[in-house]
């Protein structure tokens, strides 16, 4: 099996994975939004706009780039001789396997020496927008004390299925090679293989595939939206004021929406953006120069996205 092979097959699983999860929660999404009223707060952002999915696609786009700027060739090639060595065993050739399991052996001693903190190294990563949650937040509301009550009654069946509704994000899913356990478990089936117990060896190895890290990183789409909305205020701002200060409105629905989908929730930070939007809309009122502000909210806005949008280990 070369390279491209083991890419496909780990892609095939990642975007089976999502497609099932995605099967599994839509129904339950349209299902709460029929039997849910929908007192909409959020009515001016309940319109489609061309700009809010061009920078969506954007962002994905460079959420991709990002992650896979950070994966690296060794530890691809690593997990390629793993099963290489598997495949080996299967078929009974010892030698084929040892040498696969030499062949990862080597790119190990690079990555150990690339990363002595015997960190985590990205090998395969996949990025989806995953776009389910209501723009009602009377509806967020609801779903929010649904999963309080089934958390509440220990029914965690539901309430996982529940909080699945509450997502609206651009999830970048990445597997990785636990440099602190990996290079053990090759030197570890080698052994096996040299003492002719080749089944032992293959379950190792086998086990060891299974041990791959996934980590996760969510860019909540609700503050994308935000951000398109602001960056439009900043374009019209001198030309139109009152069409400014609607787009900062929309903004701030923006930012209540992330909030109450559980984005950070209790960060400080969304209070304070709030309130900047709130007084350059004062300043649009009164003509006053609003280009400092401006600049200001968005380096504010843009250190409070990198922030909630940090890496996370899967639990």
């Amino acid at each position: 099996m070369n390279q491209l092979n083991v890419l496909k097959k780990l892609q095939t699983l990642v975007v089976g994975f999502l497609v099932f999860w995605l099967l599994l929660i839509t129904p339950t999404w349209m299902a709460s939004a029929a039997a849910i009223s929908n007192t909409s707060n959020l009515e001016s952002i309940n319109q489609p706009d061309s700009s809010l999915q061009q920078e969506i696609e954007k962002e994905k786009q460079a959420a991709l780039d990002e992650a896979e700027s950070r994966l690296d060739q060794e530890a691809i090639a690593a997990i390629e001789e793993t099963r290489k060595a598997i495949a080996a065993i299967a078929e009974g050739k010892t030698q084929d396997a040892l040498q696969a399991l030499e062949r990862a052996t080597g790119k190990l001693d690079i990555l150990l020496a690339r990363y002595p903190e015997l960190g985590l190294v990205p090998a395969f990563t996949q990025v989806a927008v995953i776009d389910v949650a209501p723009l009602d937040l009377d509806t967020v509301q609801r779903l929010r004390n649904q999963i309080k009550s089934a958390i509440n009654a220990e029914d965690f069946p539901a309430a996982r299925e529940l909080l699945n509704n509450l997502m609206s994000e651009i999830r970048t899913v990445t597997f990785n090679l636990p440099l602190a356990t990996y290079p053990d478990a090759m030197k570890q089936a080698a052994r096996l293989l040299n003492e002719k117990q080749a089944e032992a060896a293959k379950e190792v190895l086998q086990k060891t595939l299974s041990t791959l890290v996934i980590t996760e990183q969510a860019r909540p789409i609700p503050l994308i939206e935000a951000h398109t909305k602001l960056l439009g205020a900043v374009a019209v701002a001198d030309l139109d004021r009152s069409d400014a200060g609607r787009l900062l409105e929309d903004a701030r629905n923006y930012l209540q929406l992330a909030k109450e989908l559980g984005y950070a929730r209790r960060d400080p930070d969304y209070a304070e953006l709030d309130q900047a939007i709130k007084d350059i809309q004062r300043q649009l009122r009164a003509n006053e120069k609003t280009a400092s502000a401006f600049a200001k909210l968005q380096d504010k806005f843009s250190s409070f996205f990198n922030r909630v949008s940090e890496v996370k280990q899967a639990a």
